[in-house]
């Protein structure tokens, strides 16, 4: 017989293990930021939103919480797509939009499916183990000094500073500085058994060792600000607390303390904080910051297109920033840039409503002594705990791009999808239970997104599985340019794929084989499309220029180096570059300050720029 309750609530029961499946995934493989795992993601969220489509129908009664914050959400995610489509790095945009798709329907899962009181706590006690868990691996890393993460190399950037399962020490500490508040809420005014207070104490003093020996700063502050907040709120709202958290906040702060005169690394990245000519040094995000509001300021409106930062960075770079840095490293000035005013508008109104739903269910959720005496209450606990937490996080946001990485986008939508979710607590204003032609509309809408979502996630998925290896090549092999060319293939678009076969390429034909001429005619027709891909690419555009210098086409290589310094002005790569054609055709004093302004800029490992200043000097003085 069939039995529709039974039914229902294998699926809730469902939905529950696999977003909570889907997390321990993203937050285990590298924060799932590699196209390898965020594929991974983004599937297993598509089986997630069917597995609902299919509760939905099973379940006339099942009712929709139409949550204030959904309808400018939805609004930026329509935004968001309708920019995609304009963009001119398409590949770039995509991504974007898929890892706002993924948010976006994580919190409408998490908002319509775990808000029941059991299935909570399942997810506080498993994002609990799971902070544990990787805060555990973290400080293993630490005290053996490790420099991997799981079979990867960490980068050297990062030297005797822990990320965890996180390539980034930074991400690390944002992701579990959202979740160390809810564990420590949960230990002061959960209602479970001793021992589950118990054990939540223990991630919690897990968690901040995780967050110390990642060594960041912005995450040191936004953790003790967050957790202070929240310590000083429930000492204010339970008088029966106020001696344990005294003696909480006295052992946070002791222990605190003894790391920082423990650790020659911490009293580093503190003393360091003012300085820019060091790996610990703290101003190397105004670097970033400051291109970034000047690009804001010349697309204020509409911004560059979603994920483009990174693209058009290079004709607003500093100096100072040789590298590619991918994003702002501040999550509010990185959507004015992408989004312009119009996204952040947009971005700001479902921020608003979310919290404006958040004050409106305080006094239904959050219980003082007078309401409680001494008992505890699971509802509270996880009210105060997400409000902190998410705090947490969006205080770490302001010095570097935490949603940016799938882990913690996912982390934050669930957390807040169950915040915003207490809003029922409140009110019955916002519930919905669809007619017929509404569960249609809902269910074409999330076939919708699935037809779009998973070709598309399947494709990111064997990509990123194939780019795996290619990054892994220490040399130019047949192998590695056979697996760049099935990249290509496969996402024909992808401007970073077309430029290292070019450069590989290049560099073969460079080598000075007898094939050289065919690979130069090879390294020029990818370099050709990696700059078509993206226009804005300096590098892209000088490597074609070399590669044309190379095999003869002098006139055409003359302009690609004009474009290649107009698009990137302030780059060594592209002034050194320049230079070694400038002098490789007698014009010494046209490339001398090129290399003058190279050597300004980085006048550390600049060994090119050296030596070509010195044969620059050499014939100026020749008669």
């Amino acid at each position: 017989m069939f039995d529709r309750d039974h039914l229902d609530s294998f699926c809730e029961r469902a939905i529950t293990g696999l977003m909570l499946a889907t997390l321990f995934v993203a937050a285990t493989l590298f924060g799932g930021a590699r196209n390898s795992e965020f594929a991974l993601i983004a599937g297993m969220t598509g089986a997630t939103l069917l597995l609902w489509l299919v509760r939905f129908w099973i379940n006339p009664s099942h009712r929709f919480l139409l949550h204030p914050a959904v309808w400018p959400g939805l609004g930026f995610l329509g935004y968001a797509a309708w920019r995609a489509t304009q963009a001119e790095v398409p590949y770039l945009a995509r991504q974007e939009l898929l890892l706002v798709v993924v948010a976006g329907v994580a919190f409408l899962l998490a908002l319509h499916n775990l808000h029941g009181q059991d299935t909570t706590q399942a997810v506080v006690h498993g994002l609990a183990g799971l902070g544990c868990v990787i805060a555990g691996y973290a400080i293993i890393q630490a005290l053996g000094q490790s420099q991997k993460v799981l079979w990867l190399a960490q980068p050297a950037d990062y030297f005797k500073r822990a990320g965890g399962t996180f390539m980034n020490p930074n991400h690390l500490a944002a992701f579990l500085g959202l979740l160390v508040p809810l564990s420590v809420s949960q230990f002061l005014l959960g209602r479970g058994k001793a021992v589950i207070k118990v054990l939540h104490g223990y991630a919690a003093l897990m968690m901040l060792g995780g967050i110390a020996v990642t060594m960041s700063r912005g995450g040191w502050i936004a953790v003790a600000v967050g957790l202070g907040g929240l310590l000083v709120w429930i000492g204010f709202r339970r008088r029966e607390l106020r001696l344990p958290i005294a003696i909480l906040a006295l052992l946070m702060v002791g222990g605190g303390w003894f790391f920082y005169r423990t650790s020659e690394k911490a009293r580093a990245r503190v003393t360091n904080v003012a300085k820019a000519d060091n790996r610990d040094a703290g101003q190397g995000r105004t670097w970033l910051w400051k291109p970034a509001v000047k690009m804001w300021a010349d697309h204020r409106w509409l911004g560059v297109g979603p994920g483009h930062f990174d693209a058009r960075f290079p004709q607003y770079r500093s100096p100072e920033v040789q590298l590619s840095p991918g994003w702002v490293h501040n999550e509010y000035l990185n959507l004015l840039t992408d989004y312009g005013v119009a996204g952040a508008l947009l971005a700001a109104a479902a921020v608003g409503a979310f919290g404006w739903s958040a004050v409106r269910s305080v006094k239904y959720v959050e219980r003082g002594s007078s309401d409680l005496g001494n008992r505890g209450s699971n509802r509270t606990a996880f009210f105060v705990g997400a409000s902190s937490g998410l705090g947490t996080l969006a205080l770490h946001c302001f010095v570097d791009f935490n949603l940016h990485i799938p882990a913690i986008a996912f982390a934050g939508a669930i957390i807040s999808g169950l915040l915003a979710s207490t809003l029922r607590f409140a009110t019955e204003r916002f519930w919905l239970t669809p007619r017929l032609a509404g569960r249609v509309l809902v269910t074409g809408a999330g076939i919708g997104t699935l037809v779009w979502l998973g070709p598309l996630a399947s494709q990111l998925g064997r990509e990123g599985v194939i780019l795996n290896r290619s990054a892994a090549a220490t040399a130019i092999t047949p192998e590695l340019l056979t697996n760049l060319d099935a990249a290509a293939a496969l996402v024909p678009d992808n401007p970073r794929t077309a430029f290292e076969l070019g450069e590989n390429y290049r560099r073969l034909s460079f080598a000075g084989d007898d094939d050289w001429q065919k690979h130069g005619t090879q390294a020029r027709v990818w370099l050709e499309r990696a700059t078509q891909l993206n226009p804005y690419d300096a590098r892209a555009r000088l490597r074609l220029a070399q590669t044309l210098s190379w095999i003869g086409e002098r006139e055409r290589a003359e302009k690609e180096f004009a474009e290649a310094l107009r698009l990137g002005p302030n780059d060594v790569s592209v002034a050194n570059g320049v230079a070694w054609f400038l002098l490789s055709n007698g014009r010494a004093a046209e490339a001398k300050p090129l290399l003058e302004a190279s050597l300004k800029w980085k006048w550390w490992d600049n060994w090119a720029a050296v030596d070509y200043l010195q044969k620059a000097e050499q014939a100026l003085k020749q008669p």
